[in-house]
């Protein structure tokens, strides 16, 4: 693969990427026990459930991890309260390549990279509705294909953006759950006075404005799937009841007396760090485990930019515009080489989705974006650009273009269904309507 040249990597006449080489090694401990270091994290803390138990006062409860990567092994500390060092170093992250101590709390671990050997990363370049053929993709579909038929507890990780709900939604869709309940919970957005209610359900007046029985998210899922998004964010004092109800699978609604029972699979997703999150006391490491049964990480974008030209493609194809995709790909690689993504494929998805709308060539897609900066009120492309004025203003102005012709054409496209344009541009419709209020374009589309 050449990663210079992201269109020639995702060249379908080139031989399929079936593997990659990494750098593993084994981790060895004061009692001479080996671990073997893998493509997949190993964890050491304290917790008994972590990969590496170390019965160190010291040590936090998950500390660090290590894992192997092309370059050698990677140790990353995992906000541990009293650090991670190498030698009188402390470290946050660093790449070893040669037989390596460090100290955790008062223990000393032995690290030893071995010799580069081969992963196996799959055959498949899509799962459900994702898609990519690069090796850390590949892998990651061929974990999903594995787990998606069980009923193992899923914790998907990854920057905002990366695809996570649509990871969940593509492993209850290869599940035999297929045909039942994928309930959502947005963990961030509970009001923590009705958190308990959202989950579990409440019965008829059991607190102020409880007037009728209702069923909470659990019941909601019975028999099927509950995705929990952004798991970082549940209230702490919330977290020990739904390890007990997804323990001994049954819920008690708040205000009643019995238990009733639950068959649901848990898919968790979040940005947060949570073996930093455990250390500092704000997330049990019980849970932690009990959901993150496998944990399954989404690469950024930035990392995997040889998937752009499957990416565009498919993302052209769902706008109905995949002739066009050739177009939006050059465009997208002559304009934005540089960029790193930090929207990740949502933010891929909102750029291609716009040129592939606009127009059919690289140049044509310029022409339509300088003709809408045009069209802003008391506004010029020169005006907007112009290198007397300071970088912040035409940073803003560039920015102000691109959503005015981009939530402009999605409104359009999407004949000012709210849902529809979230559904397509993945977002959530509040952030929609407040940009479609902020340009004016909702009372146009209307009409």
């Amino acid at each position: 693969m050449d990663p210079k040249d992201p269109s020639k990597a995702a060249d379908p006449t080139r031989t399929r990427a079936l593997h990659w080489f990494v750098q593993g090694g084994v981790l060895k401990t004061p009692e001479g026990k080996t671990h073997t270091i893998d493509v997949d994290p190993i964890a050491i803390g304290r917790d008994p459930n972590a990969s590496v138990s170390v019965a160190d006062p010291e040590v936090s409860a998950l500390h660090c991890e290590l894992r192997a990567i092309s370059e050698g092994v990677l140790l990353r500390d995992l906000g541990s309260t009293n650090g991670t060092f190498i030698g009188a170093l402390r470290v946050t992250e660093c790449v070893m390549t040669q037989p390596t101590d460090i100290t955790v709390g008062t223990t000393q671990l032995r690290v030893e990279p071995s010799t580069k050997k081969r992963v196996d990363v799959g055959f498949s370049d899509r799962f459900g509705g994702l898609v990519g053929a690069s090796p850390r993709m590949r892998r990651v579909f061929s974990i999903l294909e594995r787990v998606a038929p069980t009923p193992i507890s899923v914790l998907i990780v990854g920057e905002t953006g990366t695809g996570k709900e649509g990871v969940a939604k593509a492993l209850h869709e290869a599940s035999p759950r297929k045909g039942k309940p994928f309930v959502v919970v947005d963990c961030g957005s509970i009001p923590e006075t009705l958190a308990e209610s959202l989950l579990f359900g409440h019965e008829k007046g059991s607190f102020t404005g409880a007037n009728e029985r209702r069923k909470g998210a659990l019941e909601e899922a019975d028999g099927g799937t509950l995705f929990l998004d952004e798991l970082g964010e549940l209230p702490i004092d919330l977290q020990p009841k739904l390890l007990r109800a997804l323990s001994e699978k049954q819920v008690k609604r708040v205000g009643s007396s019995t238990f009733e029972p639950i068959d649901v699979r848990v898919l968790a997703a979040t940005r947060r760090d949570l073996g930093a999150e455990m250390n500092a006391g704000r997330f049990r490491s019980d849970l932690f485990f009990r959901i993150a049964q496998v944990r399954v990480e989404l690469p950024p974008l930035r990392e995997r930019l040889s998937d752009l030209p499957l990416l565009v493609e498919e993302i052209c194809a769902r706008v109905d515009r995949k002739p066009y995709a050739g177009a939006v790909l050059a465009w997208i690689l002559q304009r934005m080489a540089a960029h790193d993504w930090p929207g990740n494929v949502r933010e891929l998805v909102n750029v291609a989705s716009v040129a592939a709308t606009l127009a059919e060539t690289p140049e044509a897609i310029d022409d339509v974006l300088t003709l809408a900066r045009d069209s802003m009120p008391g506004g010029s492309a020169r005006s907007e650009t112009d290198a007397s004025s300071s970088f912040s203003e035409a940073k803003r102005g560039a920015v102000a273009a691109f959503e005015r012709a981009y939530f402009t054409e999605l409104a359009l496209r999407s004949k000012g269904n709210v849902s529809e344009m979230a559904r397509q541009s993945g977002m959530e419709r509040h952030h929609v309507r407040a940009y479609l209020r902020k340009y004016g374009i909702e009372k146009r589309t209307s009409s």
